[in-house]
């Protein structure tokens, strides 16, 4: 691990990029656990300090992968969802309501998250899904089973990843974002045919397309989500790149040109309360409508389940208002 750390580790003009089968090697050392914490600190703070390339990230990736159980299931077309392991300030949790619009829609969609992770330390969807009581998946047999009949799962993400919980303590010392932020929301637990996440930085949200390229999924979009997550902002246009084919493509959307035009929150949302405009909205109330509905025309978009976002918003809006998807969700949040 030594020889890793002093080639990323030399300082602002000597460190070096490493190639993807070296890059992996670091990475199975740590995921392993054969690494110490003080190597594993060392290493992920020199390459924040350096700055991770596309084959690092991509290395710590597969080596995630390759560590995970994989839930088995009788879906096609599923979509998983990926945002800010680190939680939510003030962004209403959109991507909960918008599973149940899509589910209804004939896209099965999977969400995941783990407890509150640094820096931000925000509220998760764990604690989200927990306050509205709904199921959270911790064994892959129930999960599996879940998605095939339902059409939803949540999953608690270190149940399904050991090294991940095993590093959990290390990244709360550190306190800061590392690659393995990246890496986390790329797990793909159910083998998914699409997917999408969210980044906070405009910076990032070209190095996470490209990642997304190598991750074999059909069709992925990264998008610069609100609070890092996969929920894009009514309040602001916002750039996502869509990926198919070796190809990325980067679009702007203003959602005035649409009507979807909102406020965003100004204060922390508790899970609770979380739980409580969740609710509200499937059952047609007003606050977070919008957030909703174009949330979901674009993944409706990505999934290839529409032809244009105008579409999306049409069909999205006539499932919500009619009542289906809080139906979608009742089953769900029941089962």
């Amino acid at each position: 691990m030594q020889s890793f750390i002093k080639e990323v580790g030399r300082g602002k003009k000597g460190a070096k990029d490493l190639p993807l089968d070296v890059a992996k090697q670091a990475a199975d050392q740590i995921m392993s656990g054969e690494a110490t914490p003080a190597q594993v600190g060392a290493y992920l703070m020199a390459e924040r300090m350096k700055s991770e390339t596309v084959e690092e990230l991509l290395a710590f990736t597969l080596s995630a992968r390759e560590r995970s159980v994989q839930i088995t299931h009788t879906r096609t077309g599923v979509l998983d969802c990926a945002g800010a392991y680190d939680g939510r300030g003030k962004s209403f949790a959109s991507t909960i309501p918008v599973a149940a619009v899509l589910a209804t829609a004939g896209v099965p969609v999977v969400l995941h998250a783990s407890k509150s992770l640094p820096p931000k330390y925000g509220v998760t969807l764990l604690e989200i899904v927990q306050a509205l009581q709904a199921p959270v998946d911790t064994e892959a047999e129930v999960a599996g089973k879940r998605l095939s009949e339902q059409g939803i799962v949540f999953l608690e993400t270190e149940s399904y990843n050991q090294p991940l919980r095993q590093l959990r303590p290390i990244r709360e010392e550190l306190g800061v974002r590392t690659l393995l932020n990246y890496a986390e929301k790329f797990l793909n637990l159910t083998g998914a045919t699409y997917g999408m996440a969210g980044v906070f930085h405009t910076t990032a949200l070209d190095k996470a397309a490209e990642l997304m390229v190598h991750l074999g999924y059909r069709r992925g979009m990264i998008v610069q989500g609100v609070d890092g997550s996969e929920d894009v902002p009514t309040n602001r246009p916002f750039a996502f790149c869509l990926v198919q084919d070796g190809v990325i493509e980067k679009q702007l959307i203003d959602p005035k040109e649409y009507g979807l035009s909102d406020e965003m929150d100004t204060t922390r949302i508790s899970p609770e309360e979380q739980a409580e405009r969740i609710l509200s909205v499937l059952q047609g109330g007003e606050q977070h409508r919008n957030s909703v509905v174009l949330n979901s025309a674009i993944r409706l978009l990505l999934t290839e389940r529409v032809e244009t976002l105008q579409e999306g918003i049409d069909m999205a809006r006539s499932i919500l208002e009619s009542g289906q998807a809080w139906n979608t969700f009742s089953t769900w949040k029941n089962s």
